[in-house]
């Protein structure tokens, strides 16, 4: 008995999960010595064959399943992407989930112009939603934003979001669900003056047949 509760003690010690900074420690399993026989044979087996083959317990974490988290599920998909209300297509479009419901990103292809990458995500501690985004030219843009009242998202550009780069001027970007296949982006610039927001460029996306990836 001593040497099967021996056996199982190390064999649970090298799959204990640890926990990185900020992070709660998983629960612990029950101790070797507070086991039936029959389950201590049981976790041994169990254990010597998850080790031998390389494998690991999944410790994974929940995942962002907040309703925050969600709200800008209409922009994932495949899409062709026009300029204003034109059929013409400029450009291609990839939105795609990872790490478990926690990034969205974005593969941007025009058929003139750099190529880039954004990568998206809900910052629960703050309440905002946050884009990094850089392209071929080698430029990295920052943006942050909330949904507002009417599901629009609105990212404001903080340039690079280092030290003094934020751009003298105020700009942000929206992203507007028009239907299940069509959604809006723009840009606009903040005109002190007048007080108002004044568009600047505009982006209508056309879901590709086949091409729905919303969870």
């Amino acid at each position: 008995m001593k040497l099967v509760a021996s056996a199982a003690a190390a064999l649970m010690a090298c799959m204990a999960p640890t926990a990185s900074a900020g992070q709660a420690v998983p629960a612990q399993p029950v101790a070797p010595d507070a086991m039936a026989r029959d389950a201590l044979e049981a976790e041994v087996a169990r254990s010597r064959a998850i080790i031998q083959g390389g494998a690991v317990m999944p410790q994974r974490p929940a995942g962002c399943t907040s309703p925050e988290s969600r709200q800008f599920d209409f922009w994932l998909g495949e899409w062709d992407v026009s300029p204003g209300q034109s059929p013409v297509i400029v450009a291609e479009s990839v939105i795609t989930l990872h790490d478990q419901g926690c990034v969205i990103l974005e593969n941007w292809r025009p058929f003139r112009n750099a190529h880039g990458h954004s990568i998206n995500a809900y910052d629960a501690a703050n309440g905002k939603w946050r884009q990094t985004w850089v392209d071929a030219t080698g430029v990295i843009t920052q943006y942050a934003g909330a949904q507002d009242d009417g599901g629009v998202i609105r990212l404001e550009n903080l340039g690079s979001g280092l030290g003094d780069s934020r751009p003298a001027e105020q700009r942000r970007m929206n992203f507007s669900r028009i239907d299940e296949n069509t959604v809006r982006q723009w840009g606009e610039r903040y005109d002190a003056a007048a007080q108002t927001w004044n568009t600047e460029w505009a982006f209508l996306y056309r879901r590709r047949g086949g091409g729905r990836t919303q969870p």
